[in-house]
């Protein structure tokens, strides 16, 4: 058998074989609108490969590198010549190879990159790069996407999605929950009220719907706390209009009440709702101010209060709509066996997979982590209800986490069945592969 990464036995080669060429579908990212919107062409290595990837900027730090060669200063040729010097001190960390795959994947470069044969990579990327249009649309072309989403908000432009054949936009609705003055007036001018706000939430999503969004999306960060309705977010808002600043719990309860309507008018549009939870963001004031909110310094915070989360999906459940399809995205690690058990506390006659744990996420989305959550769906979960890999990243180039990840669920099914712990066919474990790998995302 010749070797694969990450595929040690014939069973997860046969499957791996099966399922690699499988199109993309990349339901949540952070991928530049600007670029998309302009198909912007990249002609330097640096713009495409390191500056839009704080996961490769959070590494340079950690190993050193000054800031100004990360986020600073220096040339685009500098820091990419520091890149190249970090790589080879990653050696386990899912950014060595990553690396080493994207540059091969793209421009045919199959060499570790370190800070030898750095300058010659610099020069041959570059050469590529105006030699042949690189686009974000030959992009998603070259890496077989049939359909990216980028996060995108209320008060976004999005007509540019509509026509588009392999985009739709995600909706990133957390300052549409905790809105400030600015913008509650970017959505409207006109709104006067709570009730204005609602029907002028409820006609931007309409918008959104028309341009293709299937999927919105909501952060809820170390520390959350869900509230019931107390009856005073008419007032909250009020002062929110005036510029005044909540308390913390009211910021707290307005947020749970807006997050209700928003959930409750996401199951009547029919789209999927993805809650990223337990993101720990105020860390280092430093790095936010040198690099800005995304700058790749994040922490894993607490253990998420479960009971603020059933309360909520019992509410939901509870309204007019019911519960919308939900994906709910772990950070803590230790969470993983209380999410997944969640997927069977809550249901929809004739809907399957109404409530399901999303792929590892963020600073979990290496090997071990992958593997912790697929072991996790499949002994408290359904697996074959699962929706699969997605980038959540800025870098087009991450569209190579897909391969990664199939190679590993691959080797995960595939060793499990060469070790008689699977009752079922090879062809049984290809159709919940295809399901897991693309089929469940095409919604």
């Amino acid at each position: 058998m010749k070797k694969e990464y990450l595929i040690n036995t014939k069973t997860s080669k046969i499957l791996y074989d099966k399922i690699k060429d499988l199109p993309i579908i990349d339901y949540h990212n952070h991928l530049s609108l600007d670029d998309i919107r302009e198909n912007r062409r990249y002609t330097d290595i640096y713009d495409l490969w390191i500056k839009p990837d704080p996961y490769k900027h959070r590494a340079m730090r950690m190993c050193g590198v000054e800031e100004r060669y990360i986020t600073g200063d220096a040339s685009s040729k500098e820091k990419f010549m520091k890149w190249c010097e970090t790589i080879p001190k990653l050696i386990g960390n899912p950014l060595y190879v990553w690396s080493k795959m994207e540059l091969e994947r793209v421009f045919g470069i199959v060499d570790f990159q370190n800070e030898k044969n750095a300058e010659e990579i610099y020069k041959k990327s570059n050469e590529y790069l105006m030699a042949n249009e690189i686009t974000p649309k030959t992009l998603l072309k070259l890496f077989n996407v049939e359909l990216a989403c980028p996060c995108v908000s209320l008060t976004d432009d999005v007509s540019f999605f509509e026509g588009e054949e392999n985009l739709s936009p995600s909706l990133r609705g957390d300052d549409i929950a905790l809105p400030d003055k600015d913008v509650i007036n970017k959505l409207s001018s006109d709104i006067k009220s709570l009730a204005d706000y609602k029907t002028e939430i409820s006609k931007r999503l309409d918008v959104m719907k028309k341009a293709g969004c299937k999927f919105s999306d909501h952060a809820l960060d170390d520390g959350f706390l869900y509230y019931e309705d107390d009856g005073n977010n008419e007032g909250r808002f009020e002062s929110i209009l005036k510029g005044d600043t909540l308390s913390e719990e009211g910021k707290e309860r307005f947020f749970s009440y807006m997050l209700t309507y928003m959930c409750t008018e996401y199951a009547k549009k029919g789209f999927t709702v993805q809650l990223h939870i337990g993101a720990k963001r105020e860390t280092s004031t430093r790095l936010r101010n040198l690099a800005g909110k995304a700058g790749g310094f994040a922490a894993i915070g607490n253990s998420v209060d479960i009971k603020s989360i059933t309360k909520m999906l019992d509410i939901l459940e509870q309204s007019e709509g019911g519960l919308p399809r939900m994906v709910l995205f772990t950070l803590n690690p230790s969470d993983n066996a209380m999410i997944s058990v969640l997927s069977g506390s809550y249901s929809k006659d004739g809907v399957s997979g109404l409530i399901t744990q999303g792929p590892a996420w963020w600073w979990c989305d290496h090997k071990d982590g992958i593997m912790d959550v697929l072991k996790n769906i499949t002994s408290f979960g359904i697996f074959s209800n699962f929706i699969g890999m997605t980038t959540d990243s800025r870098s087009f180039l991450s569209f190579v986490r897909h391969d990664y990840f199939r190679r590993i669920v691959c080797e995960f099914l595939g060793e499990k069945l060469e070790k008689n712990e699977l009752m079922c066919t090879i062809d049984d474990l290809e159709k919940i592969l295809r399901d897991i790998c693309f089929n469940n995302a095409k919604i």
